[in-house]
């Protein structure tokens, strides 16, 4: 699959955004650990010491969360299942108690691409009040998922009068080339 051109430039700035400050932190924490790293680590046993500066090289991987971002993909097809599960939230700052619980939906999709490989990818993970994207997929619909963003957007069909936006998920007229939000192209079928 080509994509426009804008939206190739979109994928390779989220690509250098995660990737250039994991370099300049990978350099500043090789640079600490050669001049002081045997005064950080001050110990005779060499391997623990070895163990601790493989330790701190992969902080910067973390703080960036580059091996997350590199393994994302572009990627569109056919939604076979929908599962929608719906948990507590236990990532919410406020406690719940018996009175009051977070509920939170997660929607998984099986996608068949067009090679016949089926792929199982989280599409949606968000508070569960008034059912929000319940309906949103469904079984037999096209389905695109731009890298580096968070959505995945069901393509329109000949019925449809608009279409989500593949970078900001904003919904659009059918009849846009360009998203009124965000300004980048509109994937209307593949």
């Amino acid at each position: 699959m080509t994509l426009p051109k804008d939206l190739q430039i979109h994928c390779r700035k989220r690509i250098l955004k995660r990737v250039i400050p994991c370099i300049i932190l990978i350099s500043v924490f090789a640079t600490i650990l050669a001049l002081w790293g045997s005064v950080i680590f001050n110990t005779d046993n060499k391997a623990f010491q070895t163990s601790c500066y493989v330790v701190v090289m992969f902080i910067p991987f973390v703080i960036t969360g580059v091996p997350h971002k590199l393994i994302d993909s572009t990627y569109y097809g056919t939604v076979k299942k929908v599962d929608i599960v719906t948990t507590t939230d236990n990532d919410s700052a406020v406690k719940p108690t018996r009175e009051h619980l977070y509920l939170k939906n997660t929607i998984c999709l099986s996608i068949e691409q067009p090679d016949g490989k089926l792929i199982y990818k989280k599409a949606y993970s968000g508070k569960a009040r008034l059912q929000q994207n319940i309906n949103a997929y469904n079984e037999g619909d096209l389905v695109f998922h731009l890298y580096g963003t968070n959505h995945v957007v069901v393509l329109p069909d000949a019925n449809d009068s608009f279409v989500h936006c593949s970078v900001c998920d904003s919904s659009n007229d059918i009849e846009n080339d360009q998203c009124r939000d965000c300004g980048h192209s509109l994937i209307k079928h593949i």
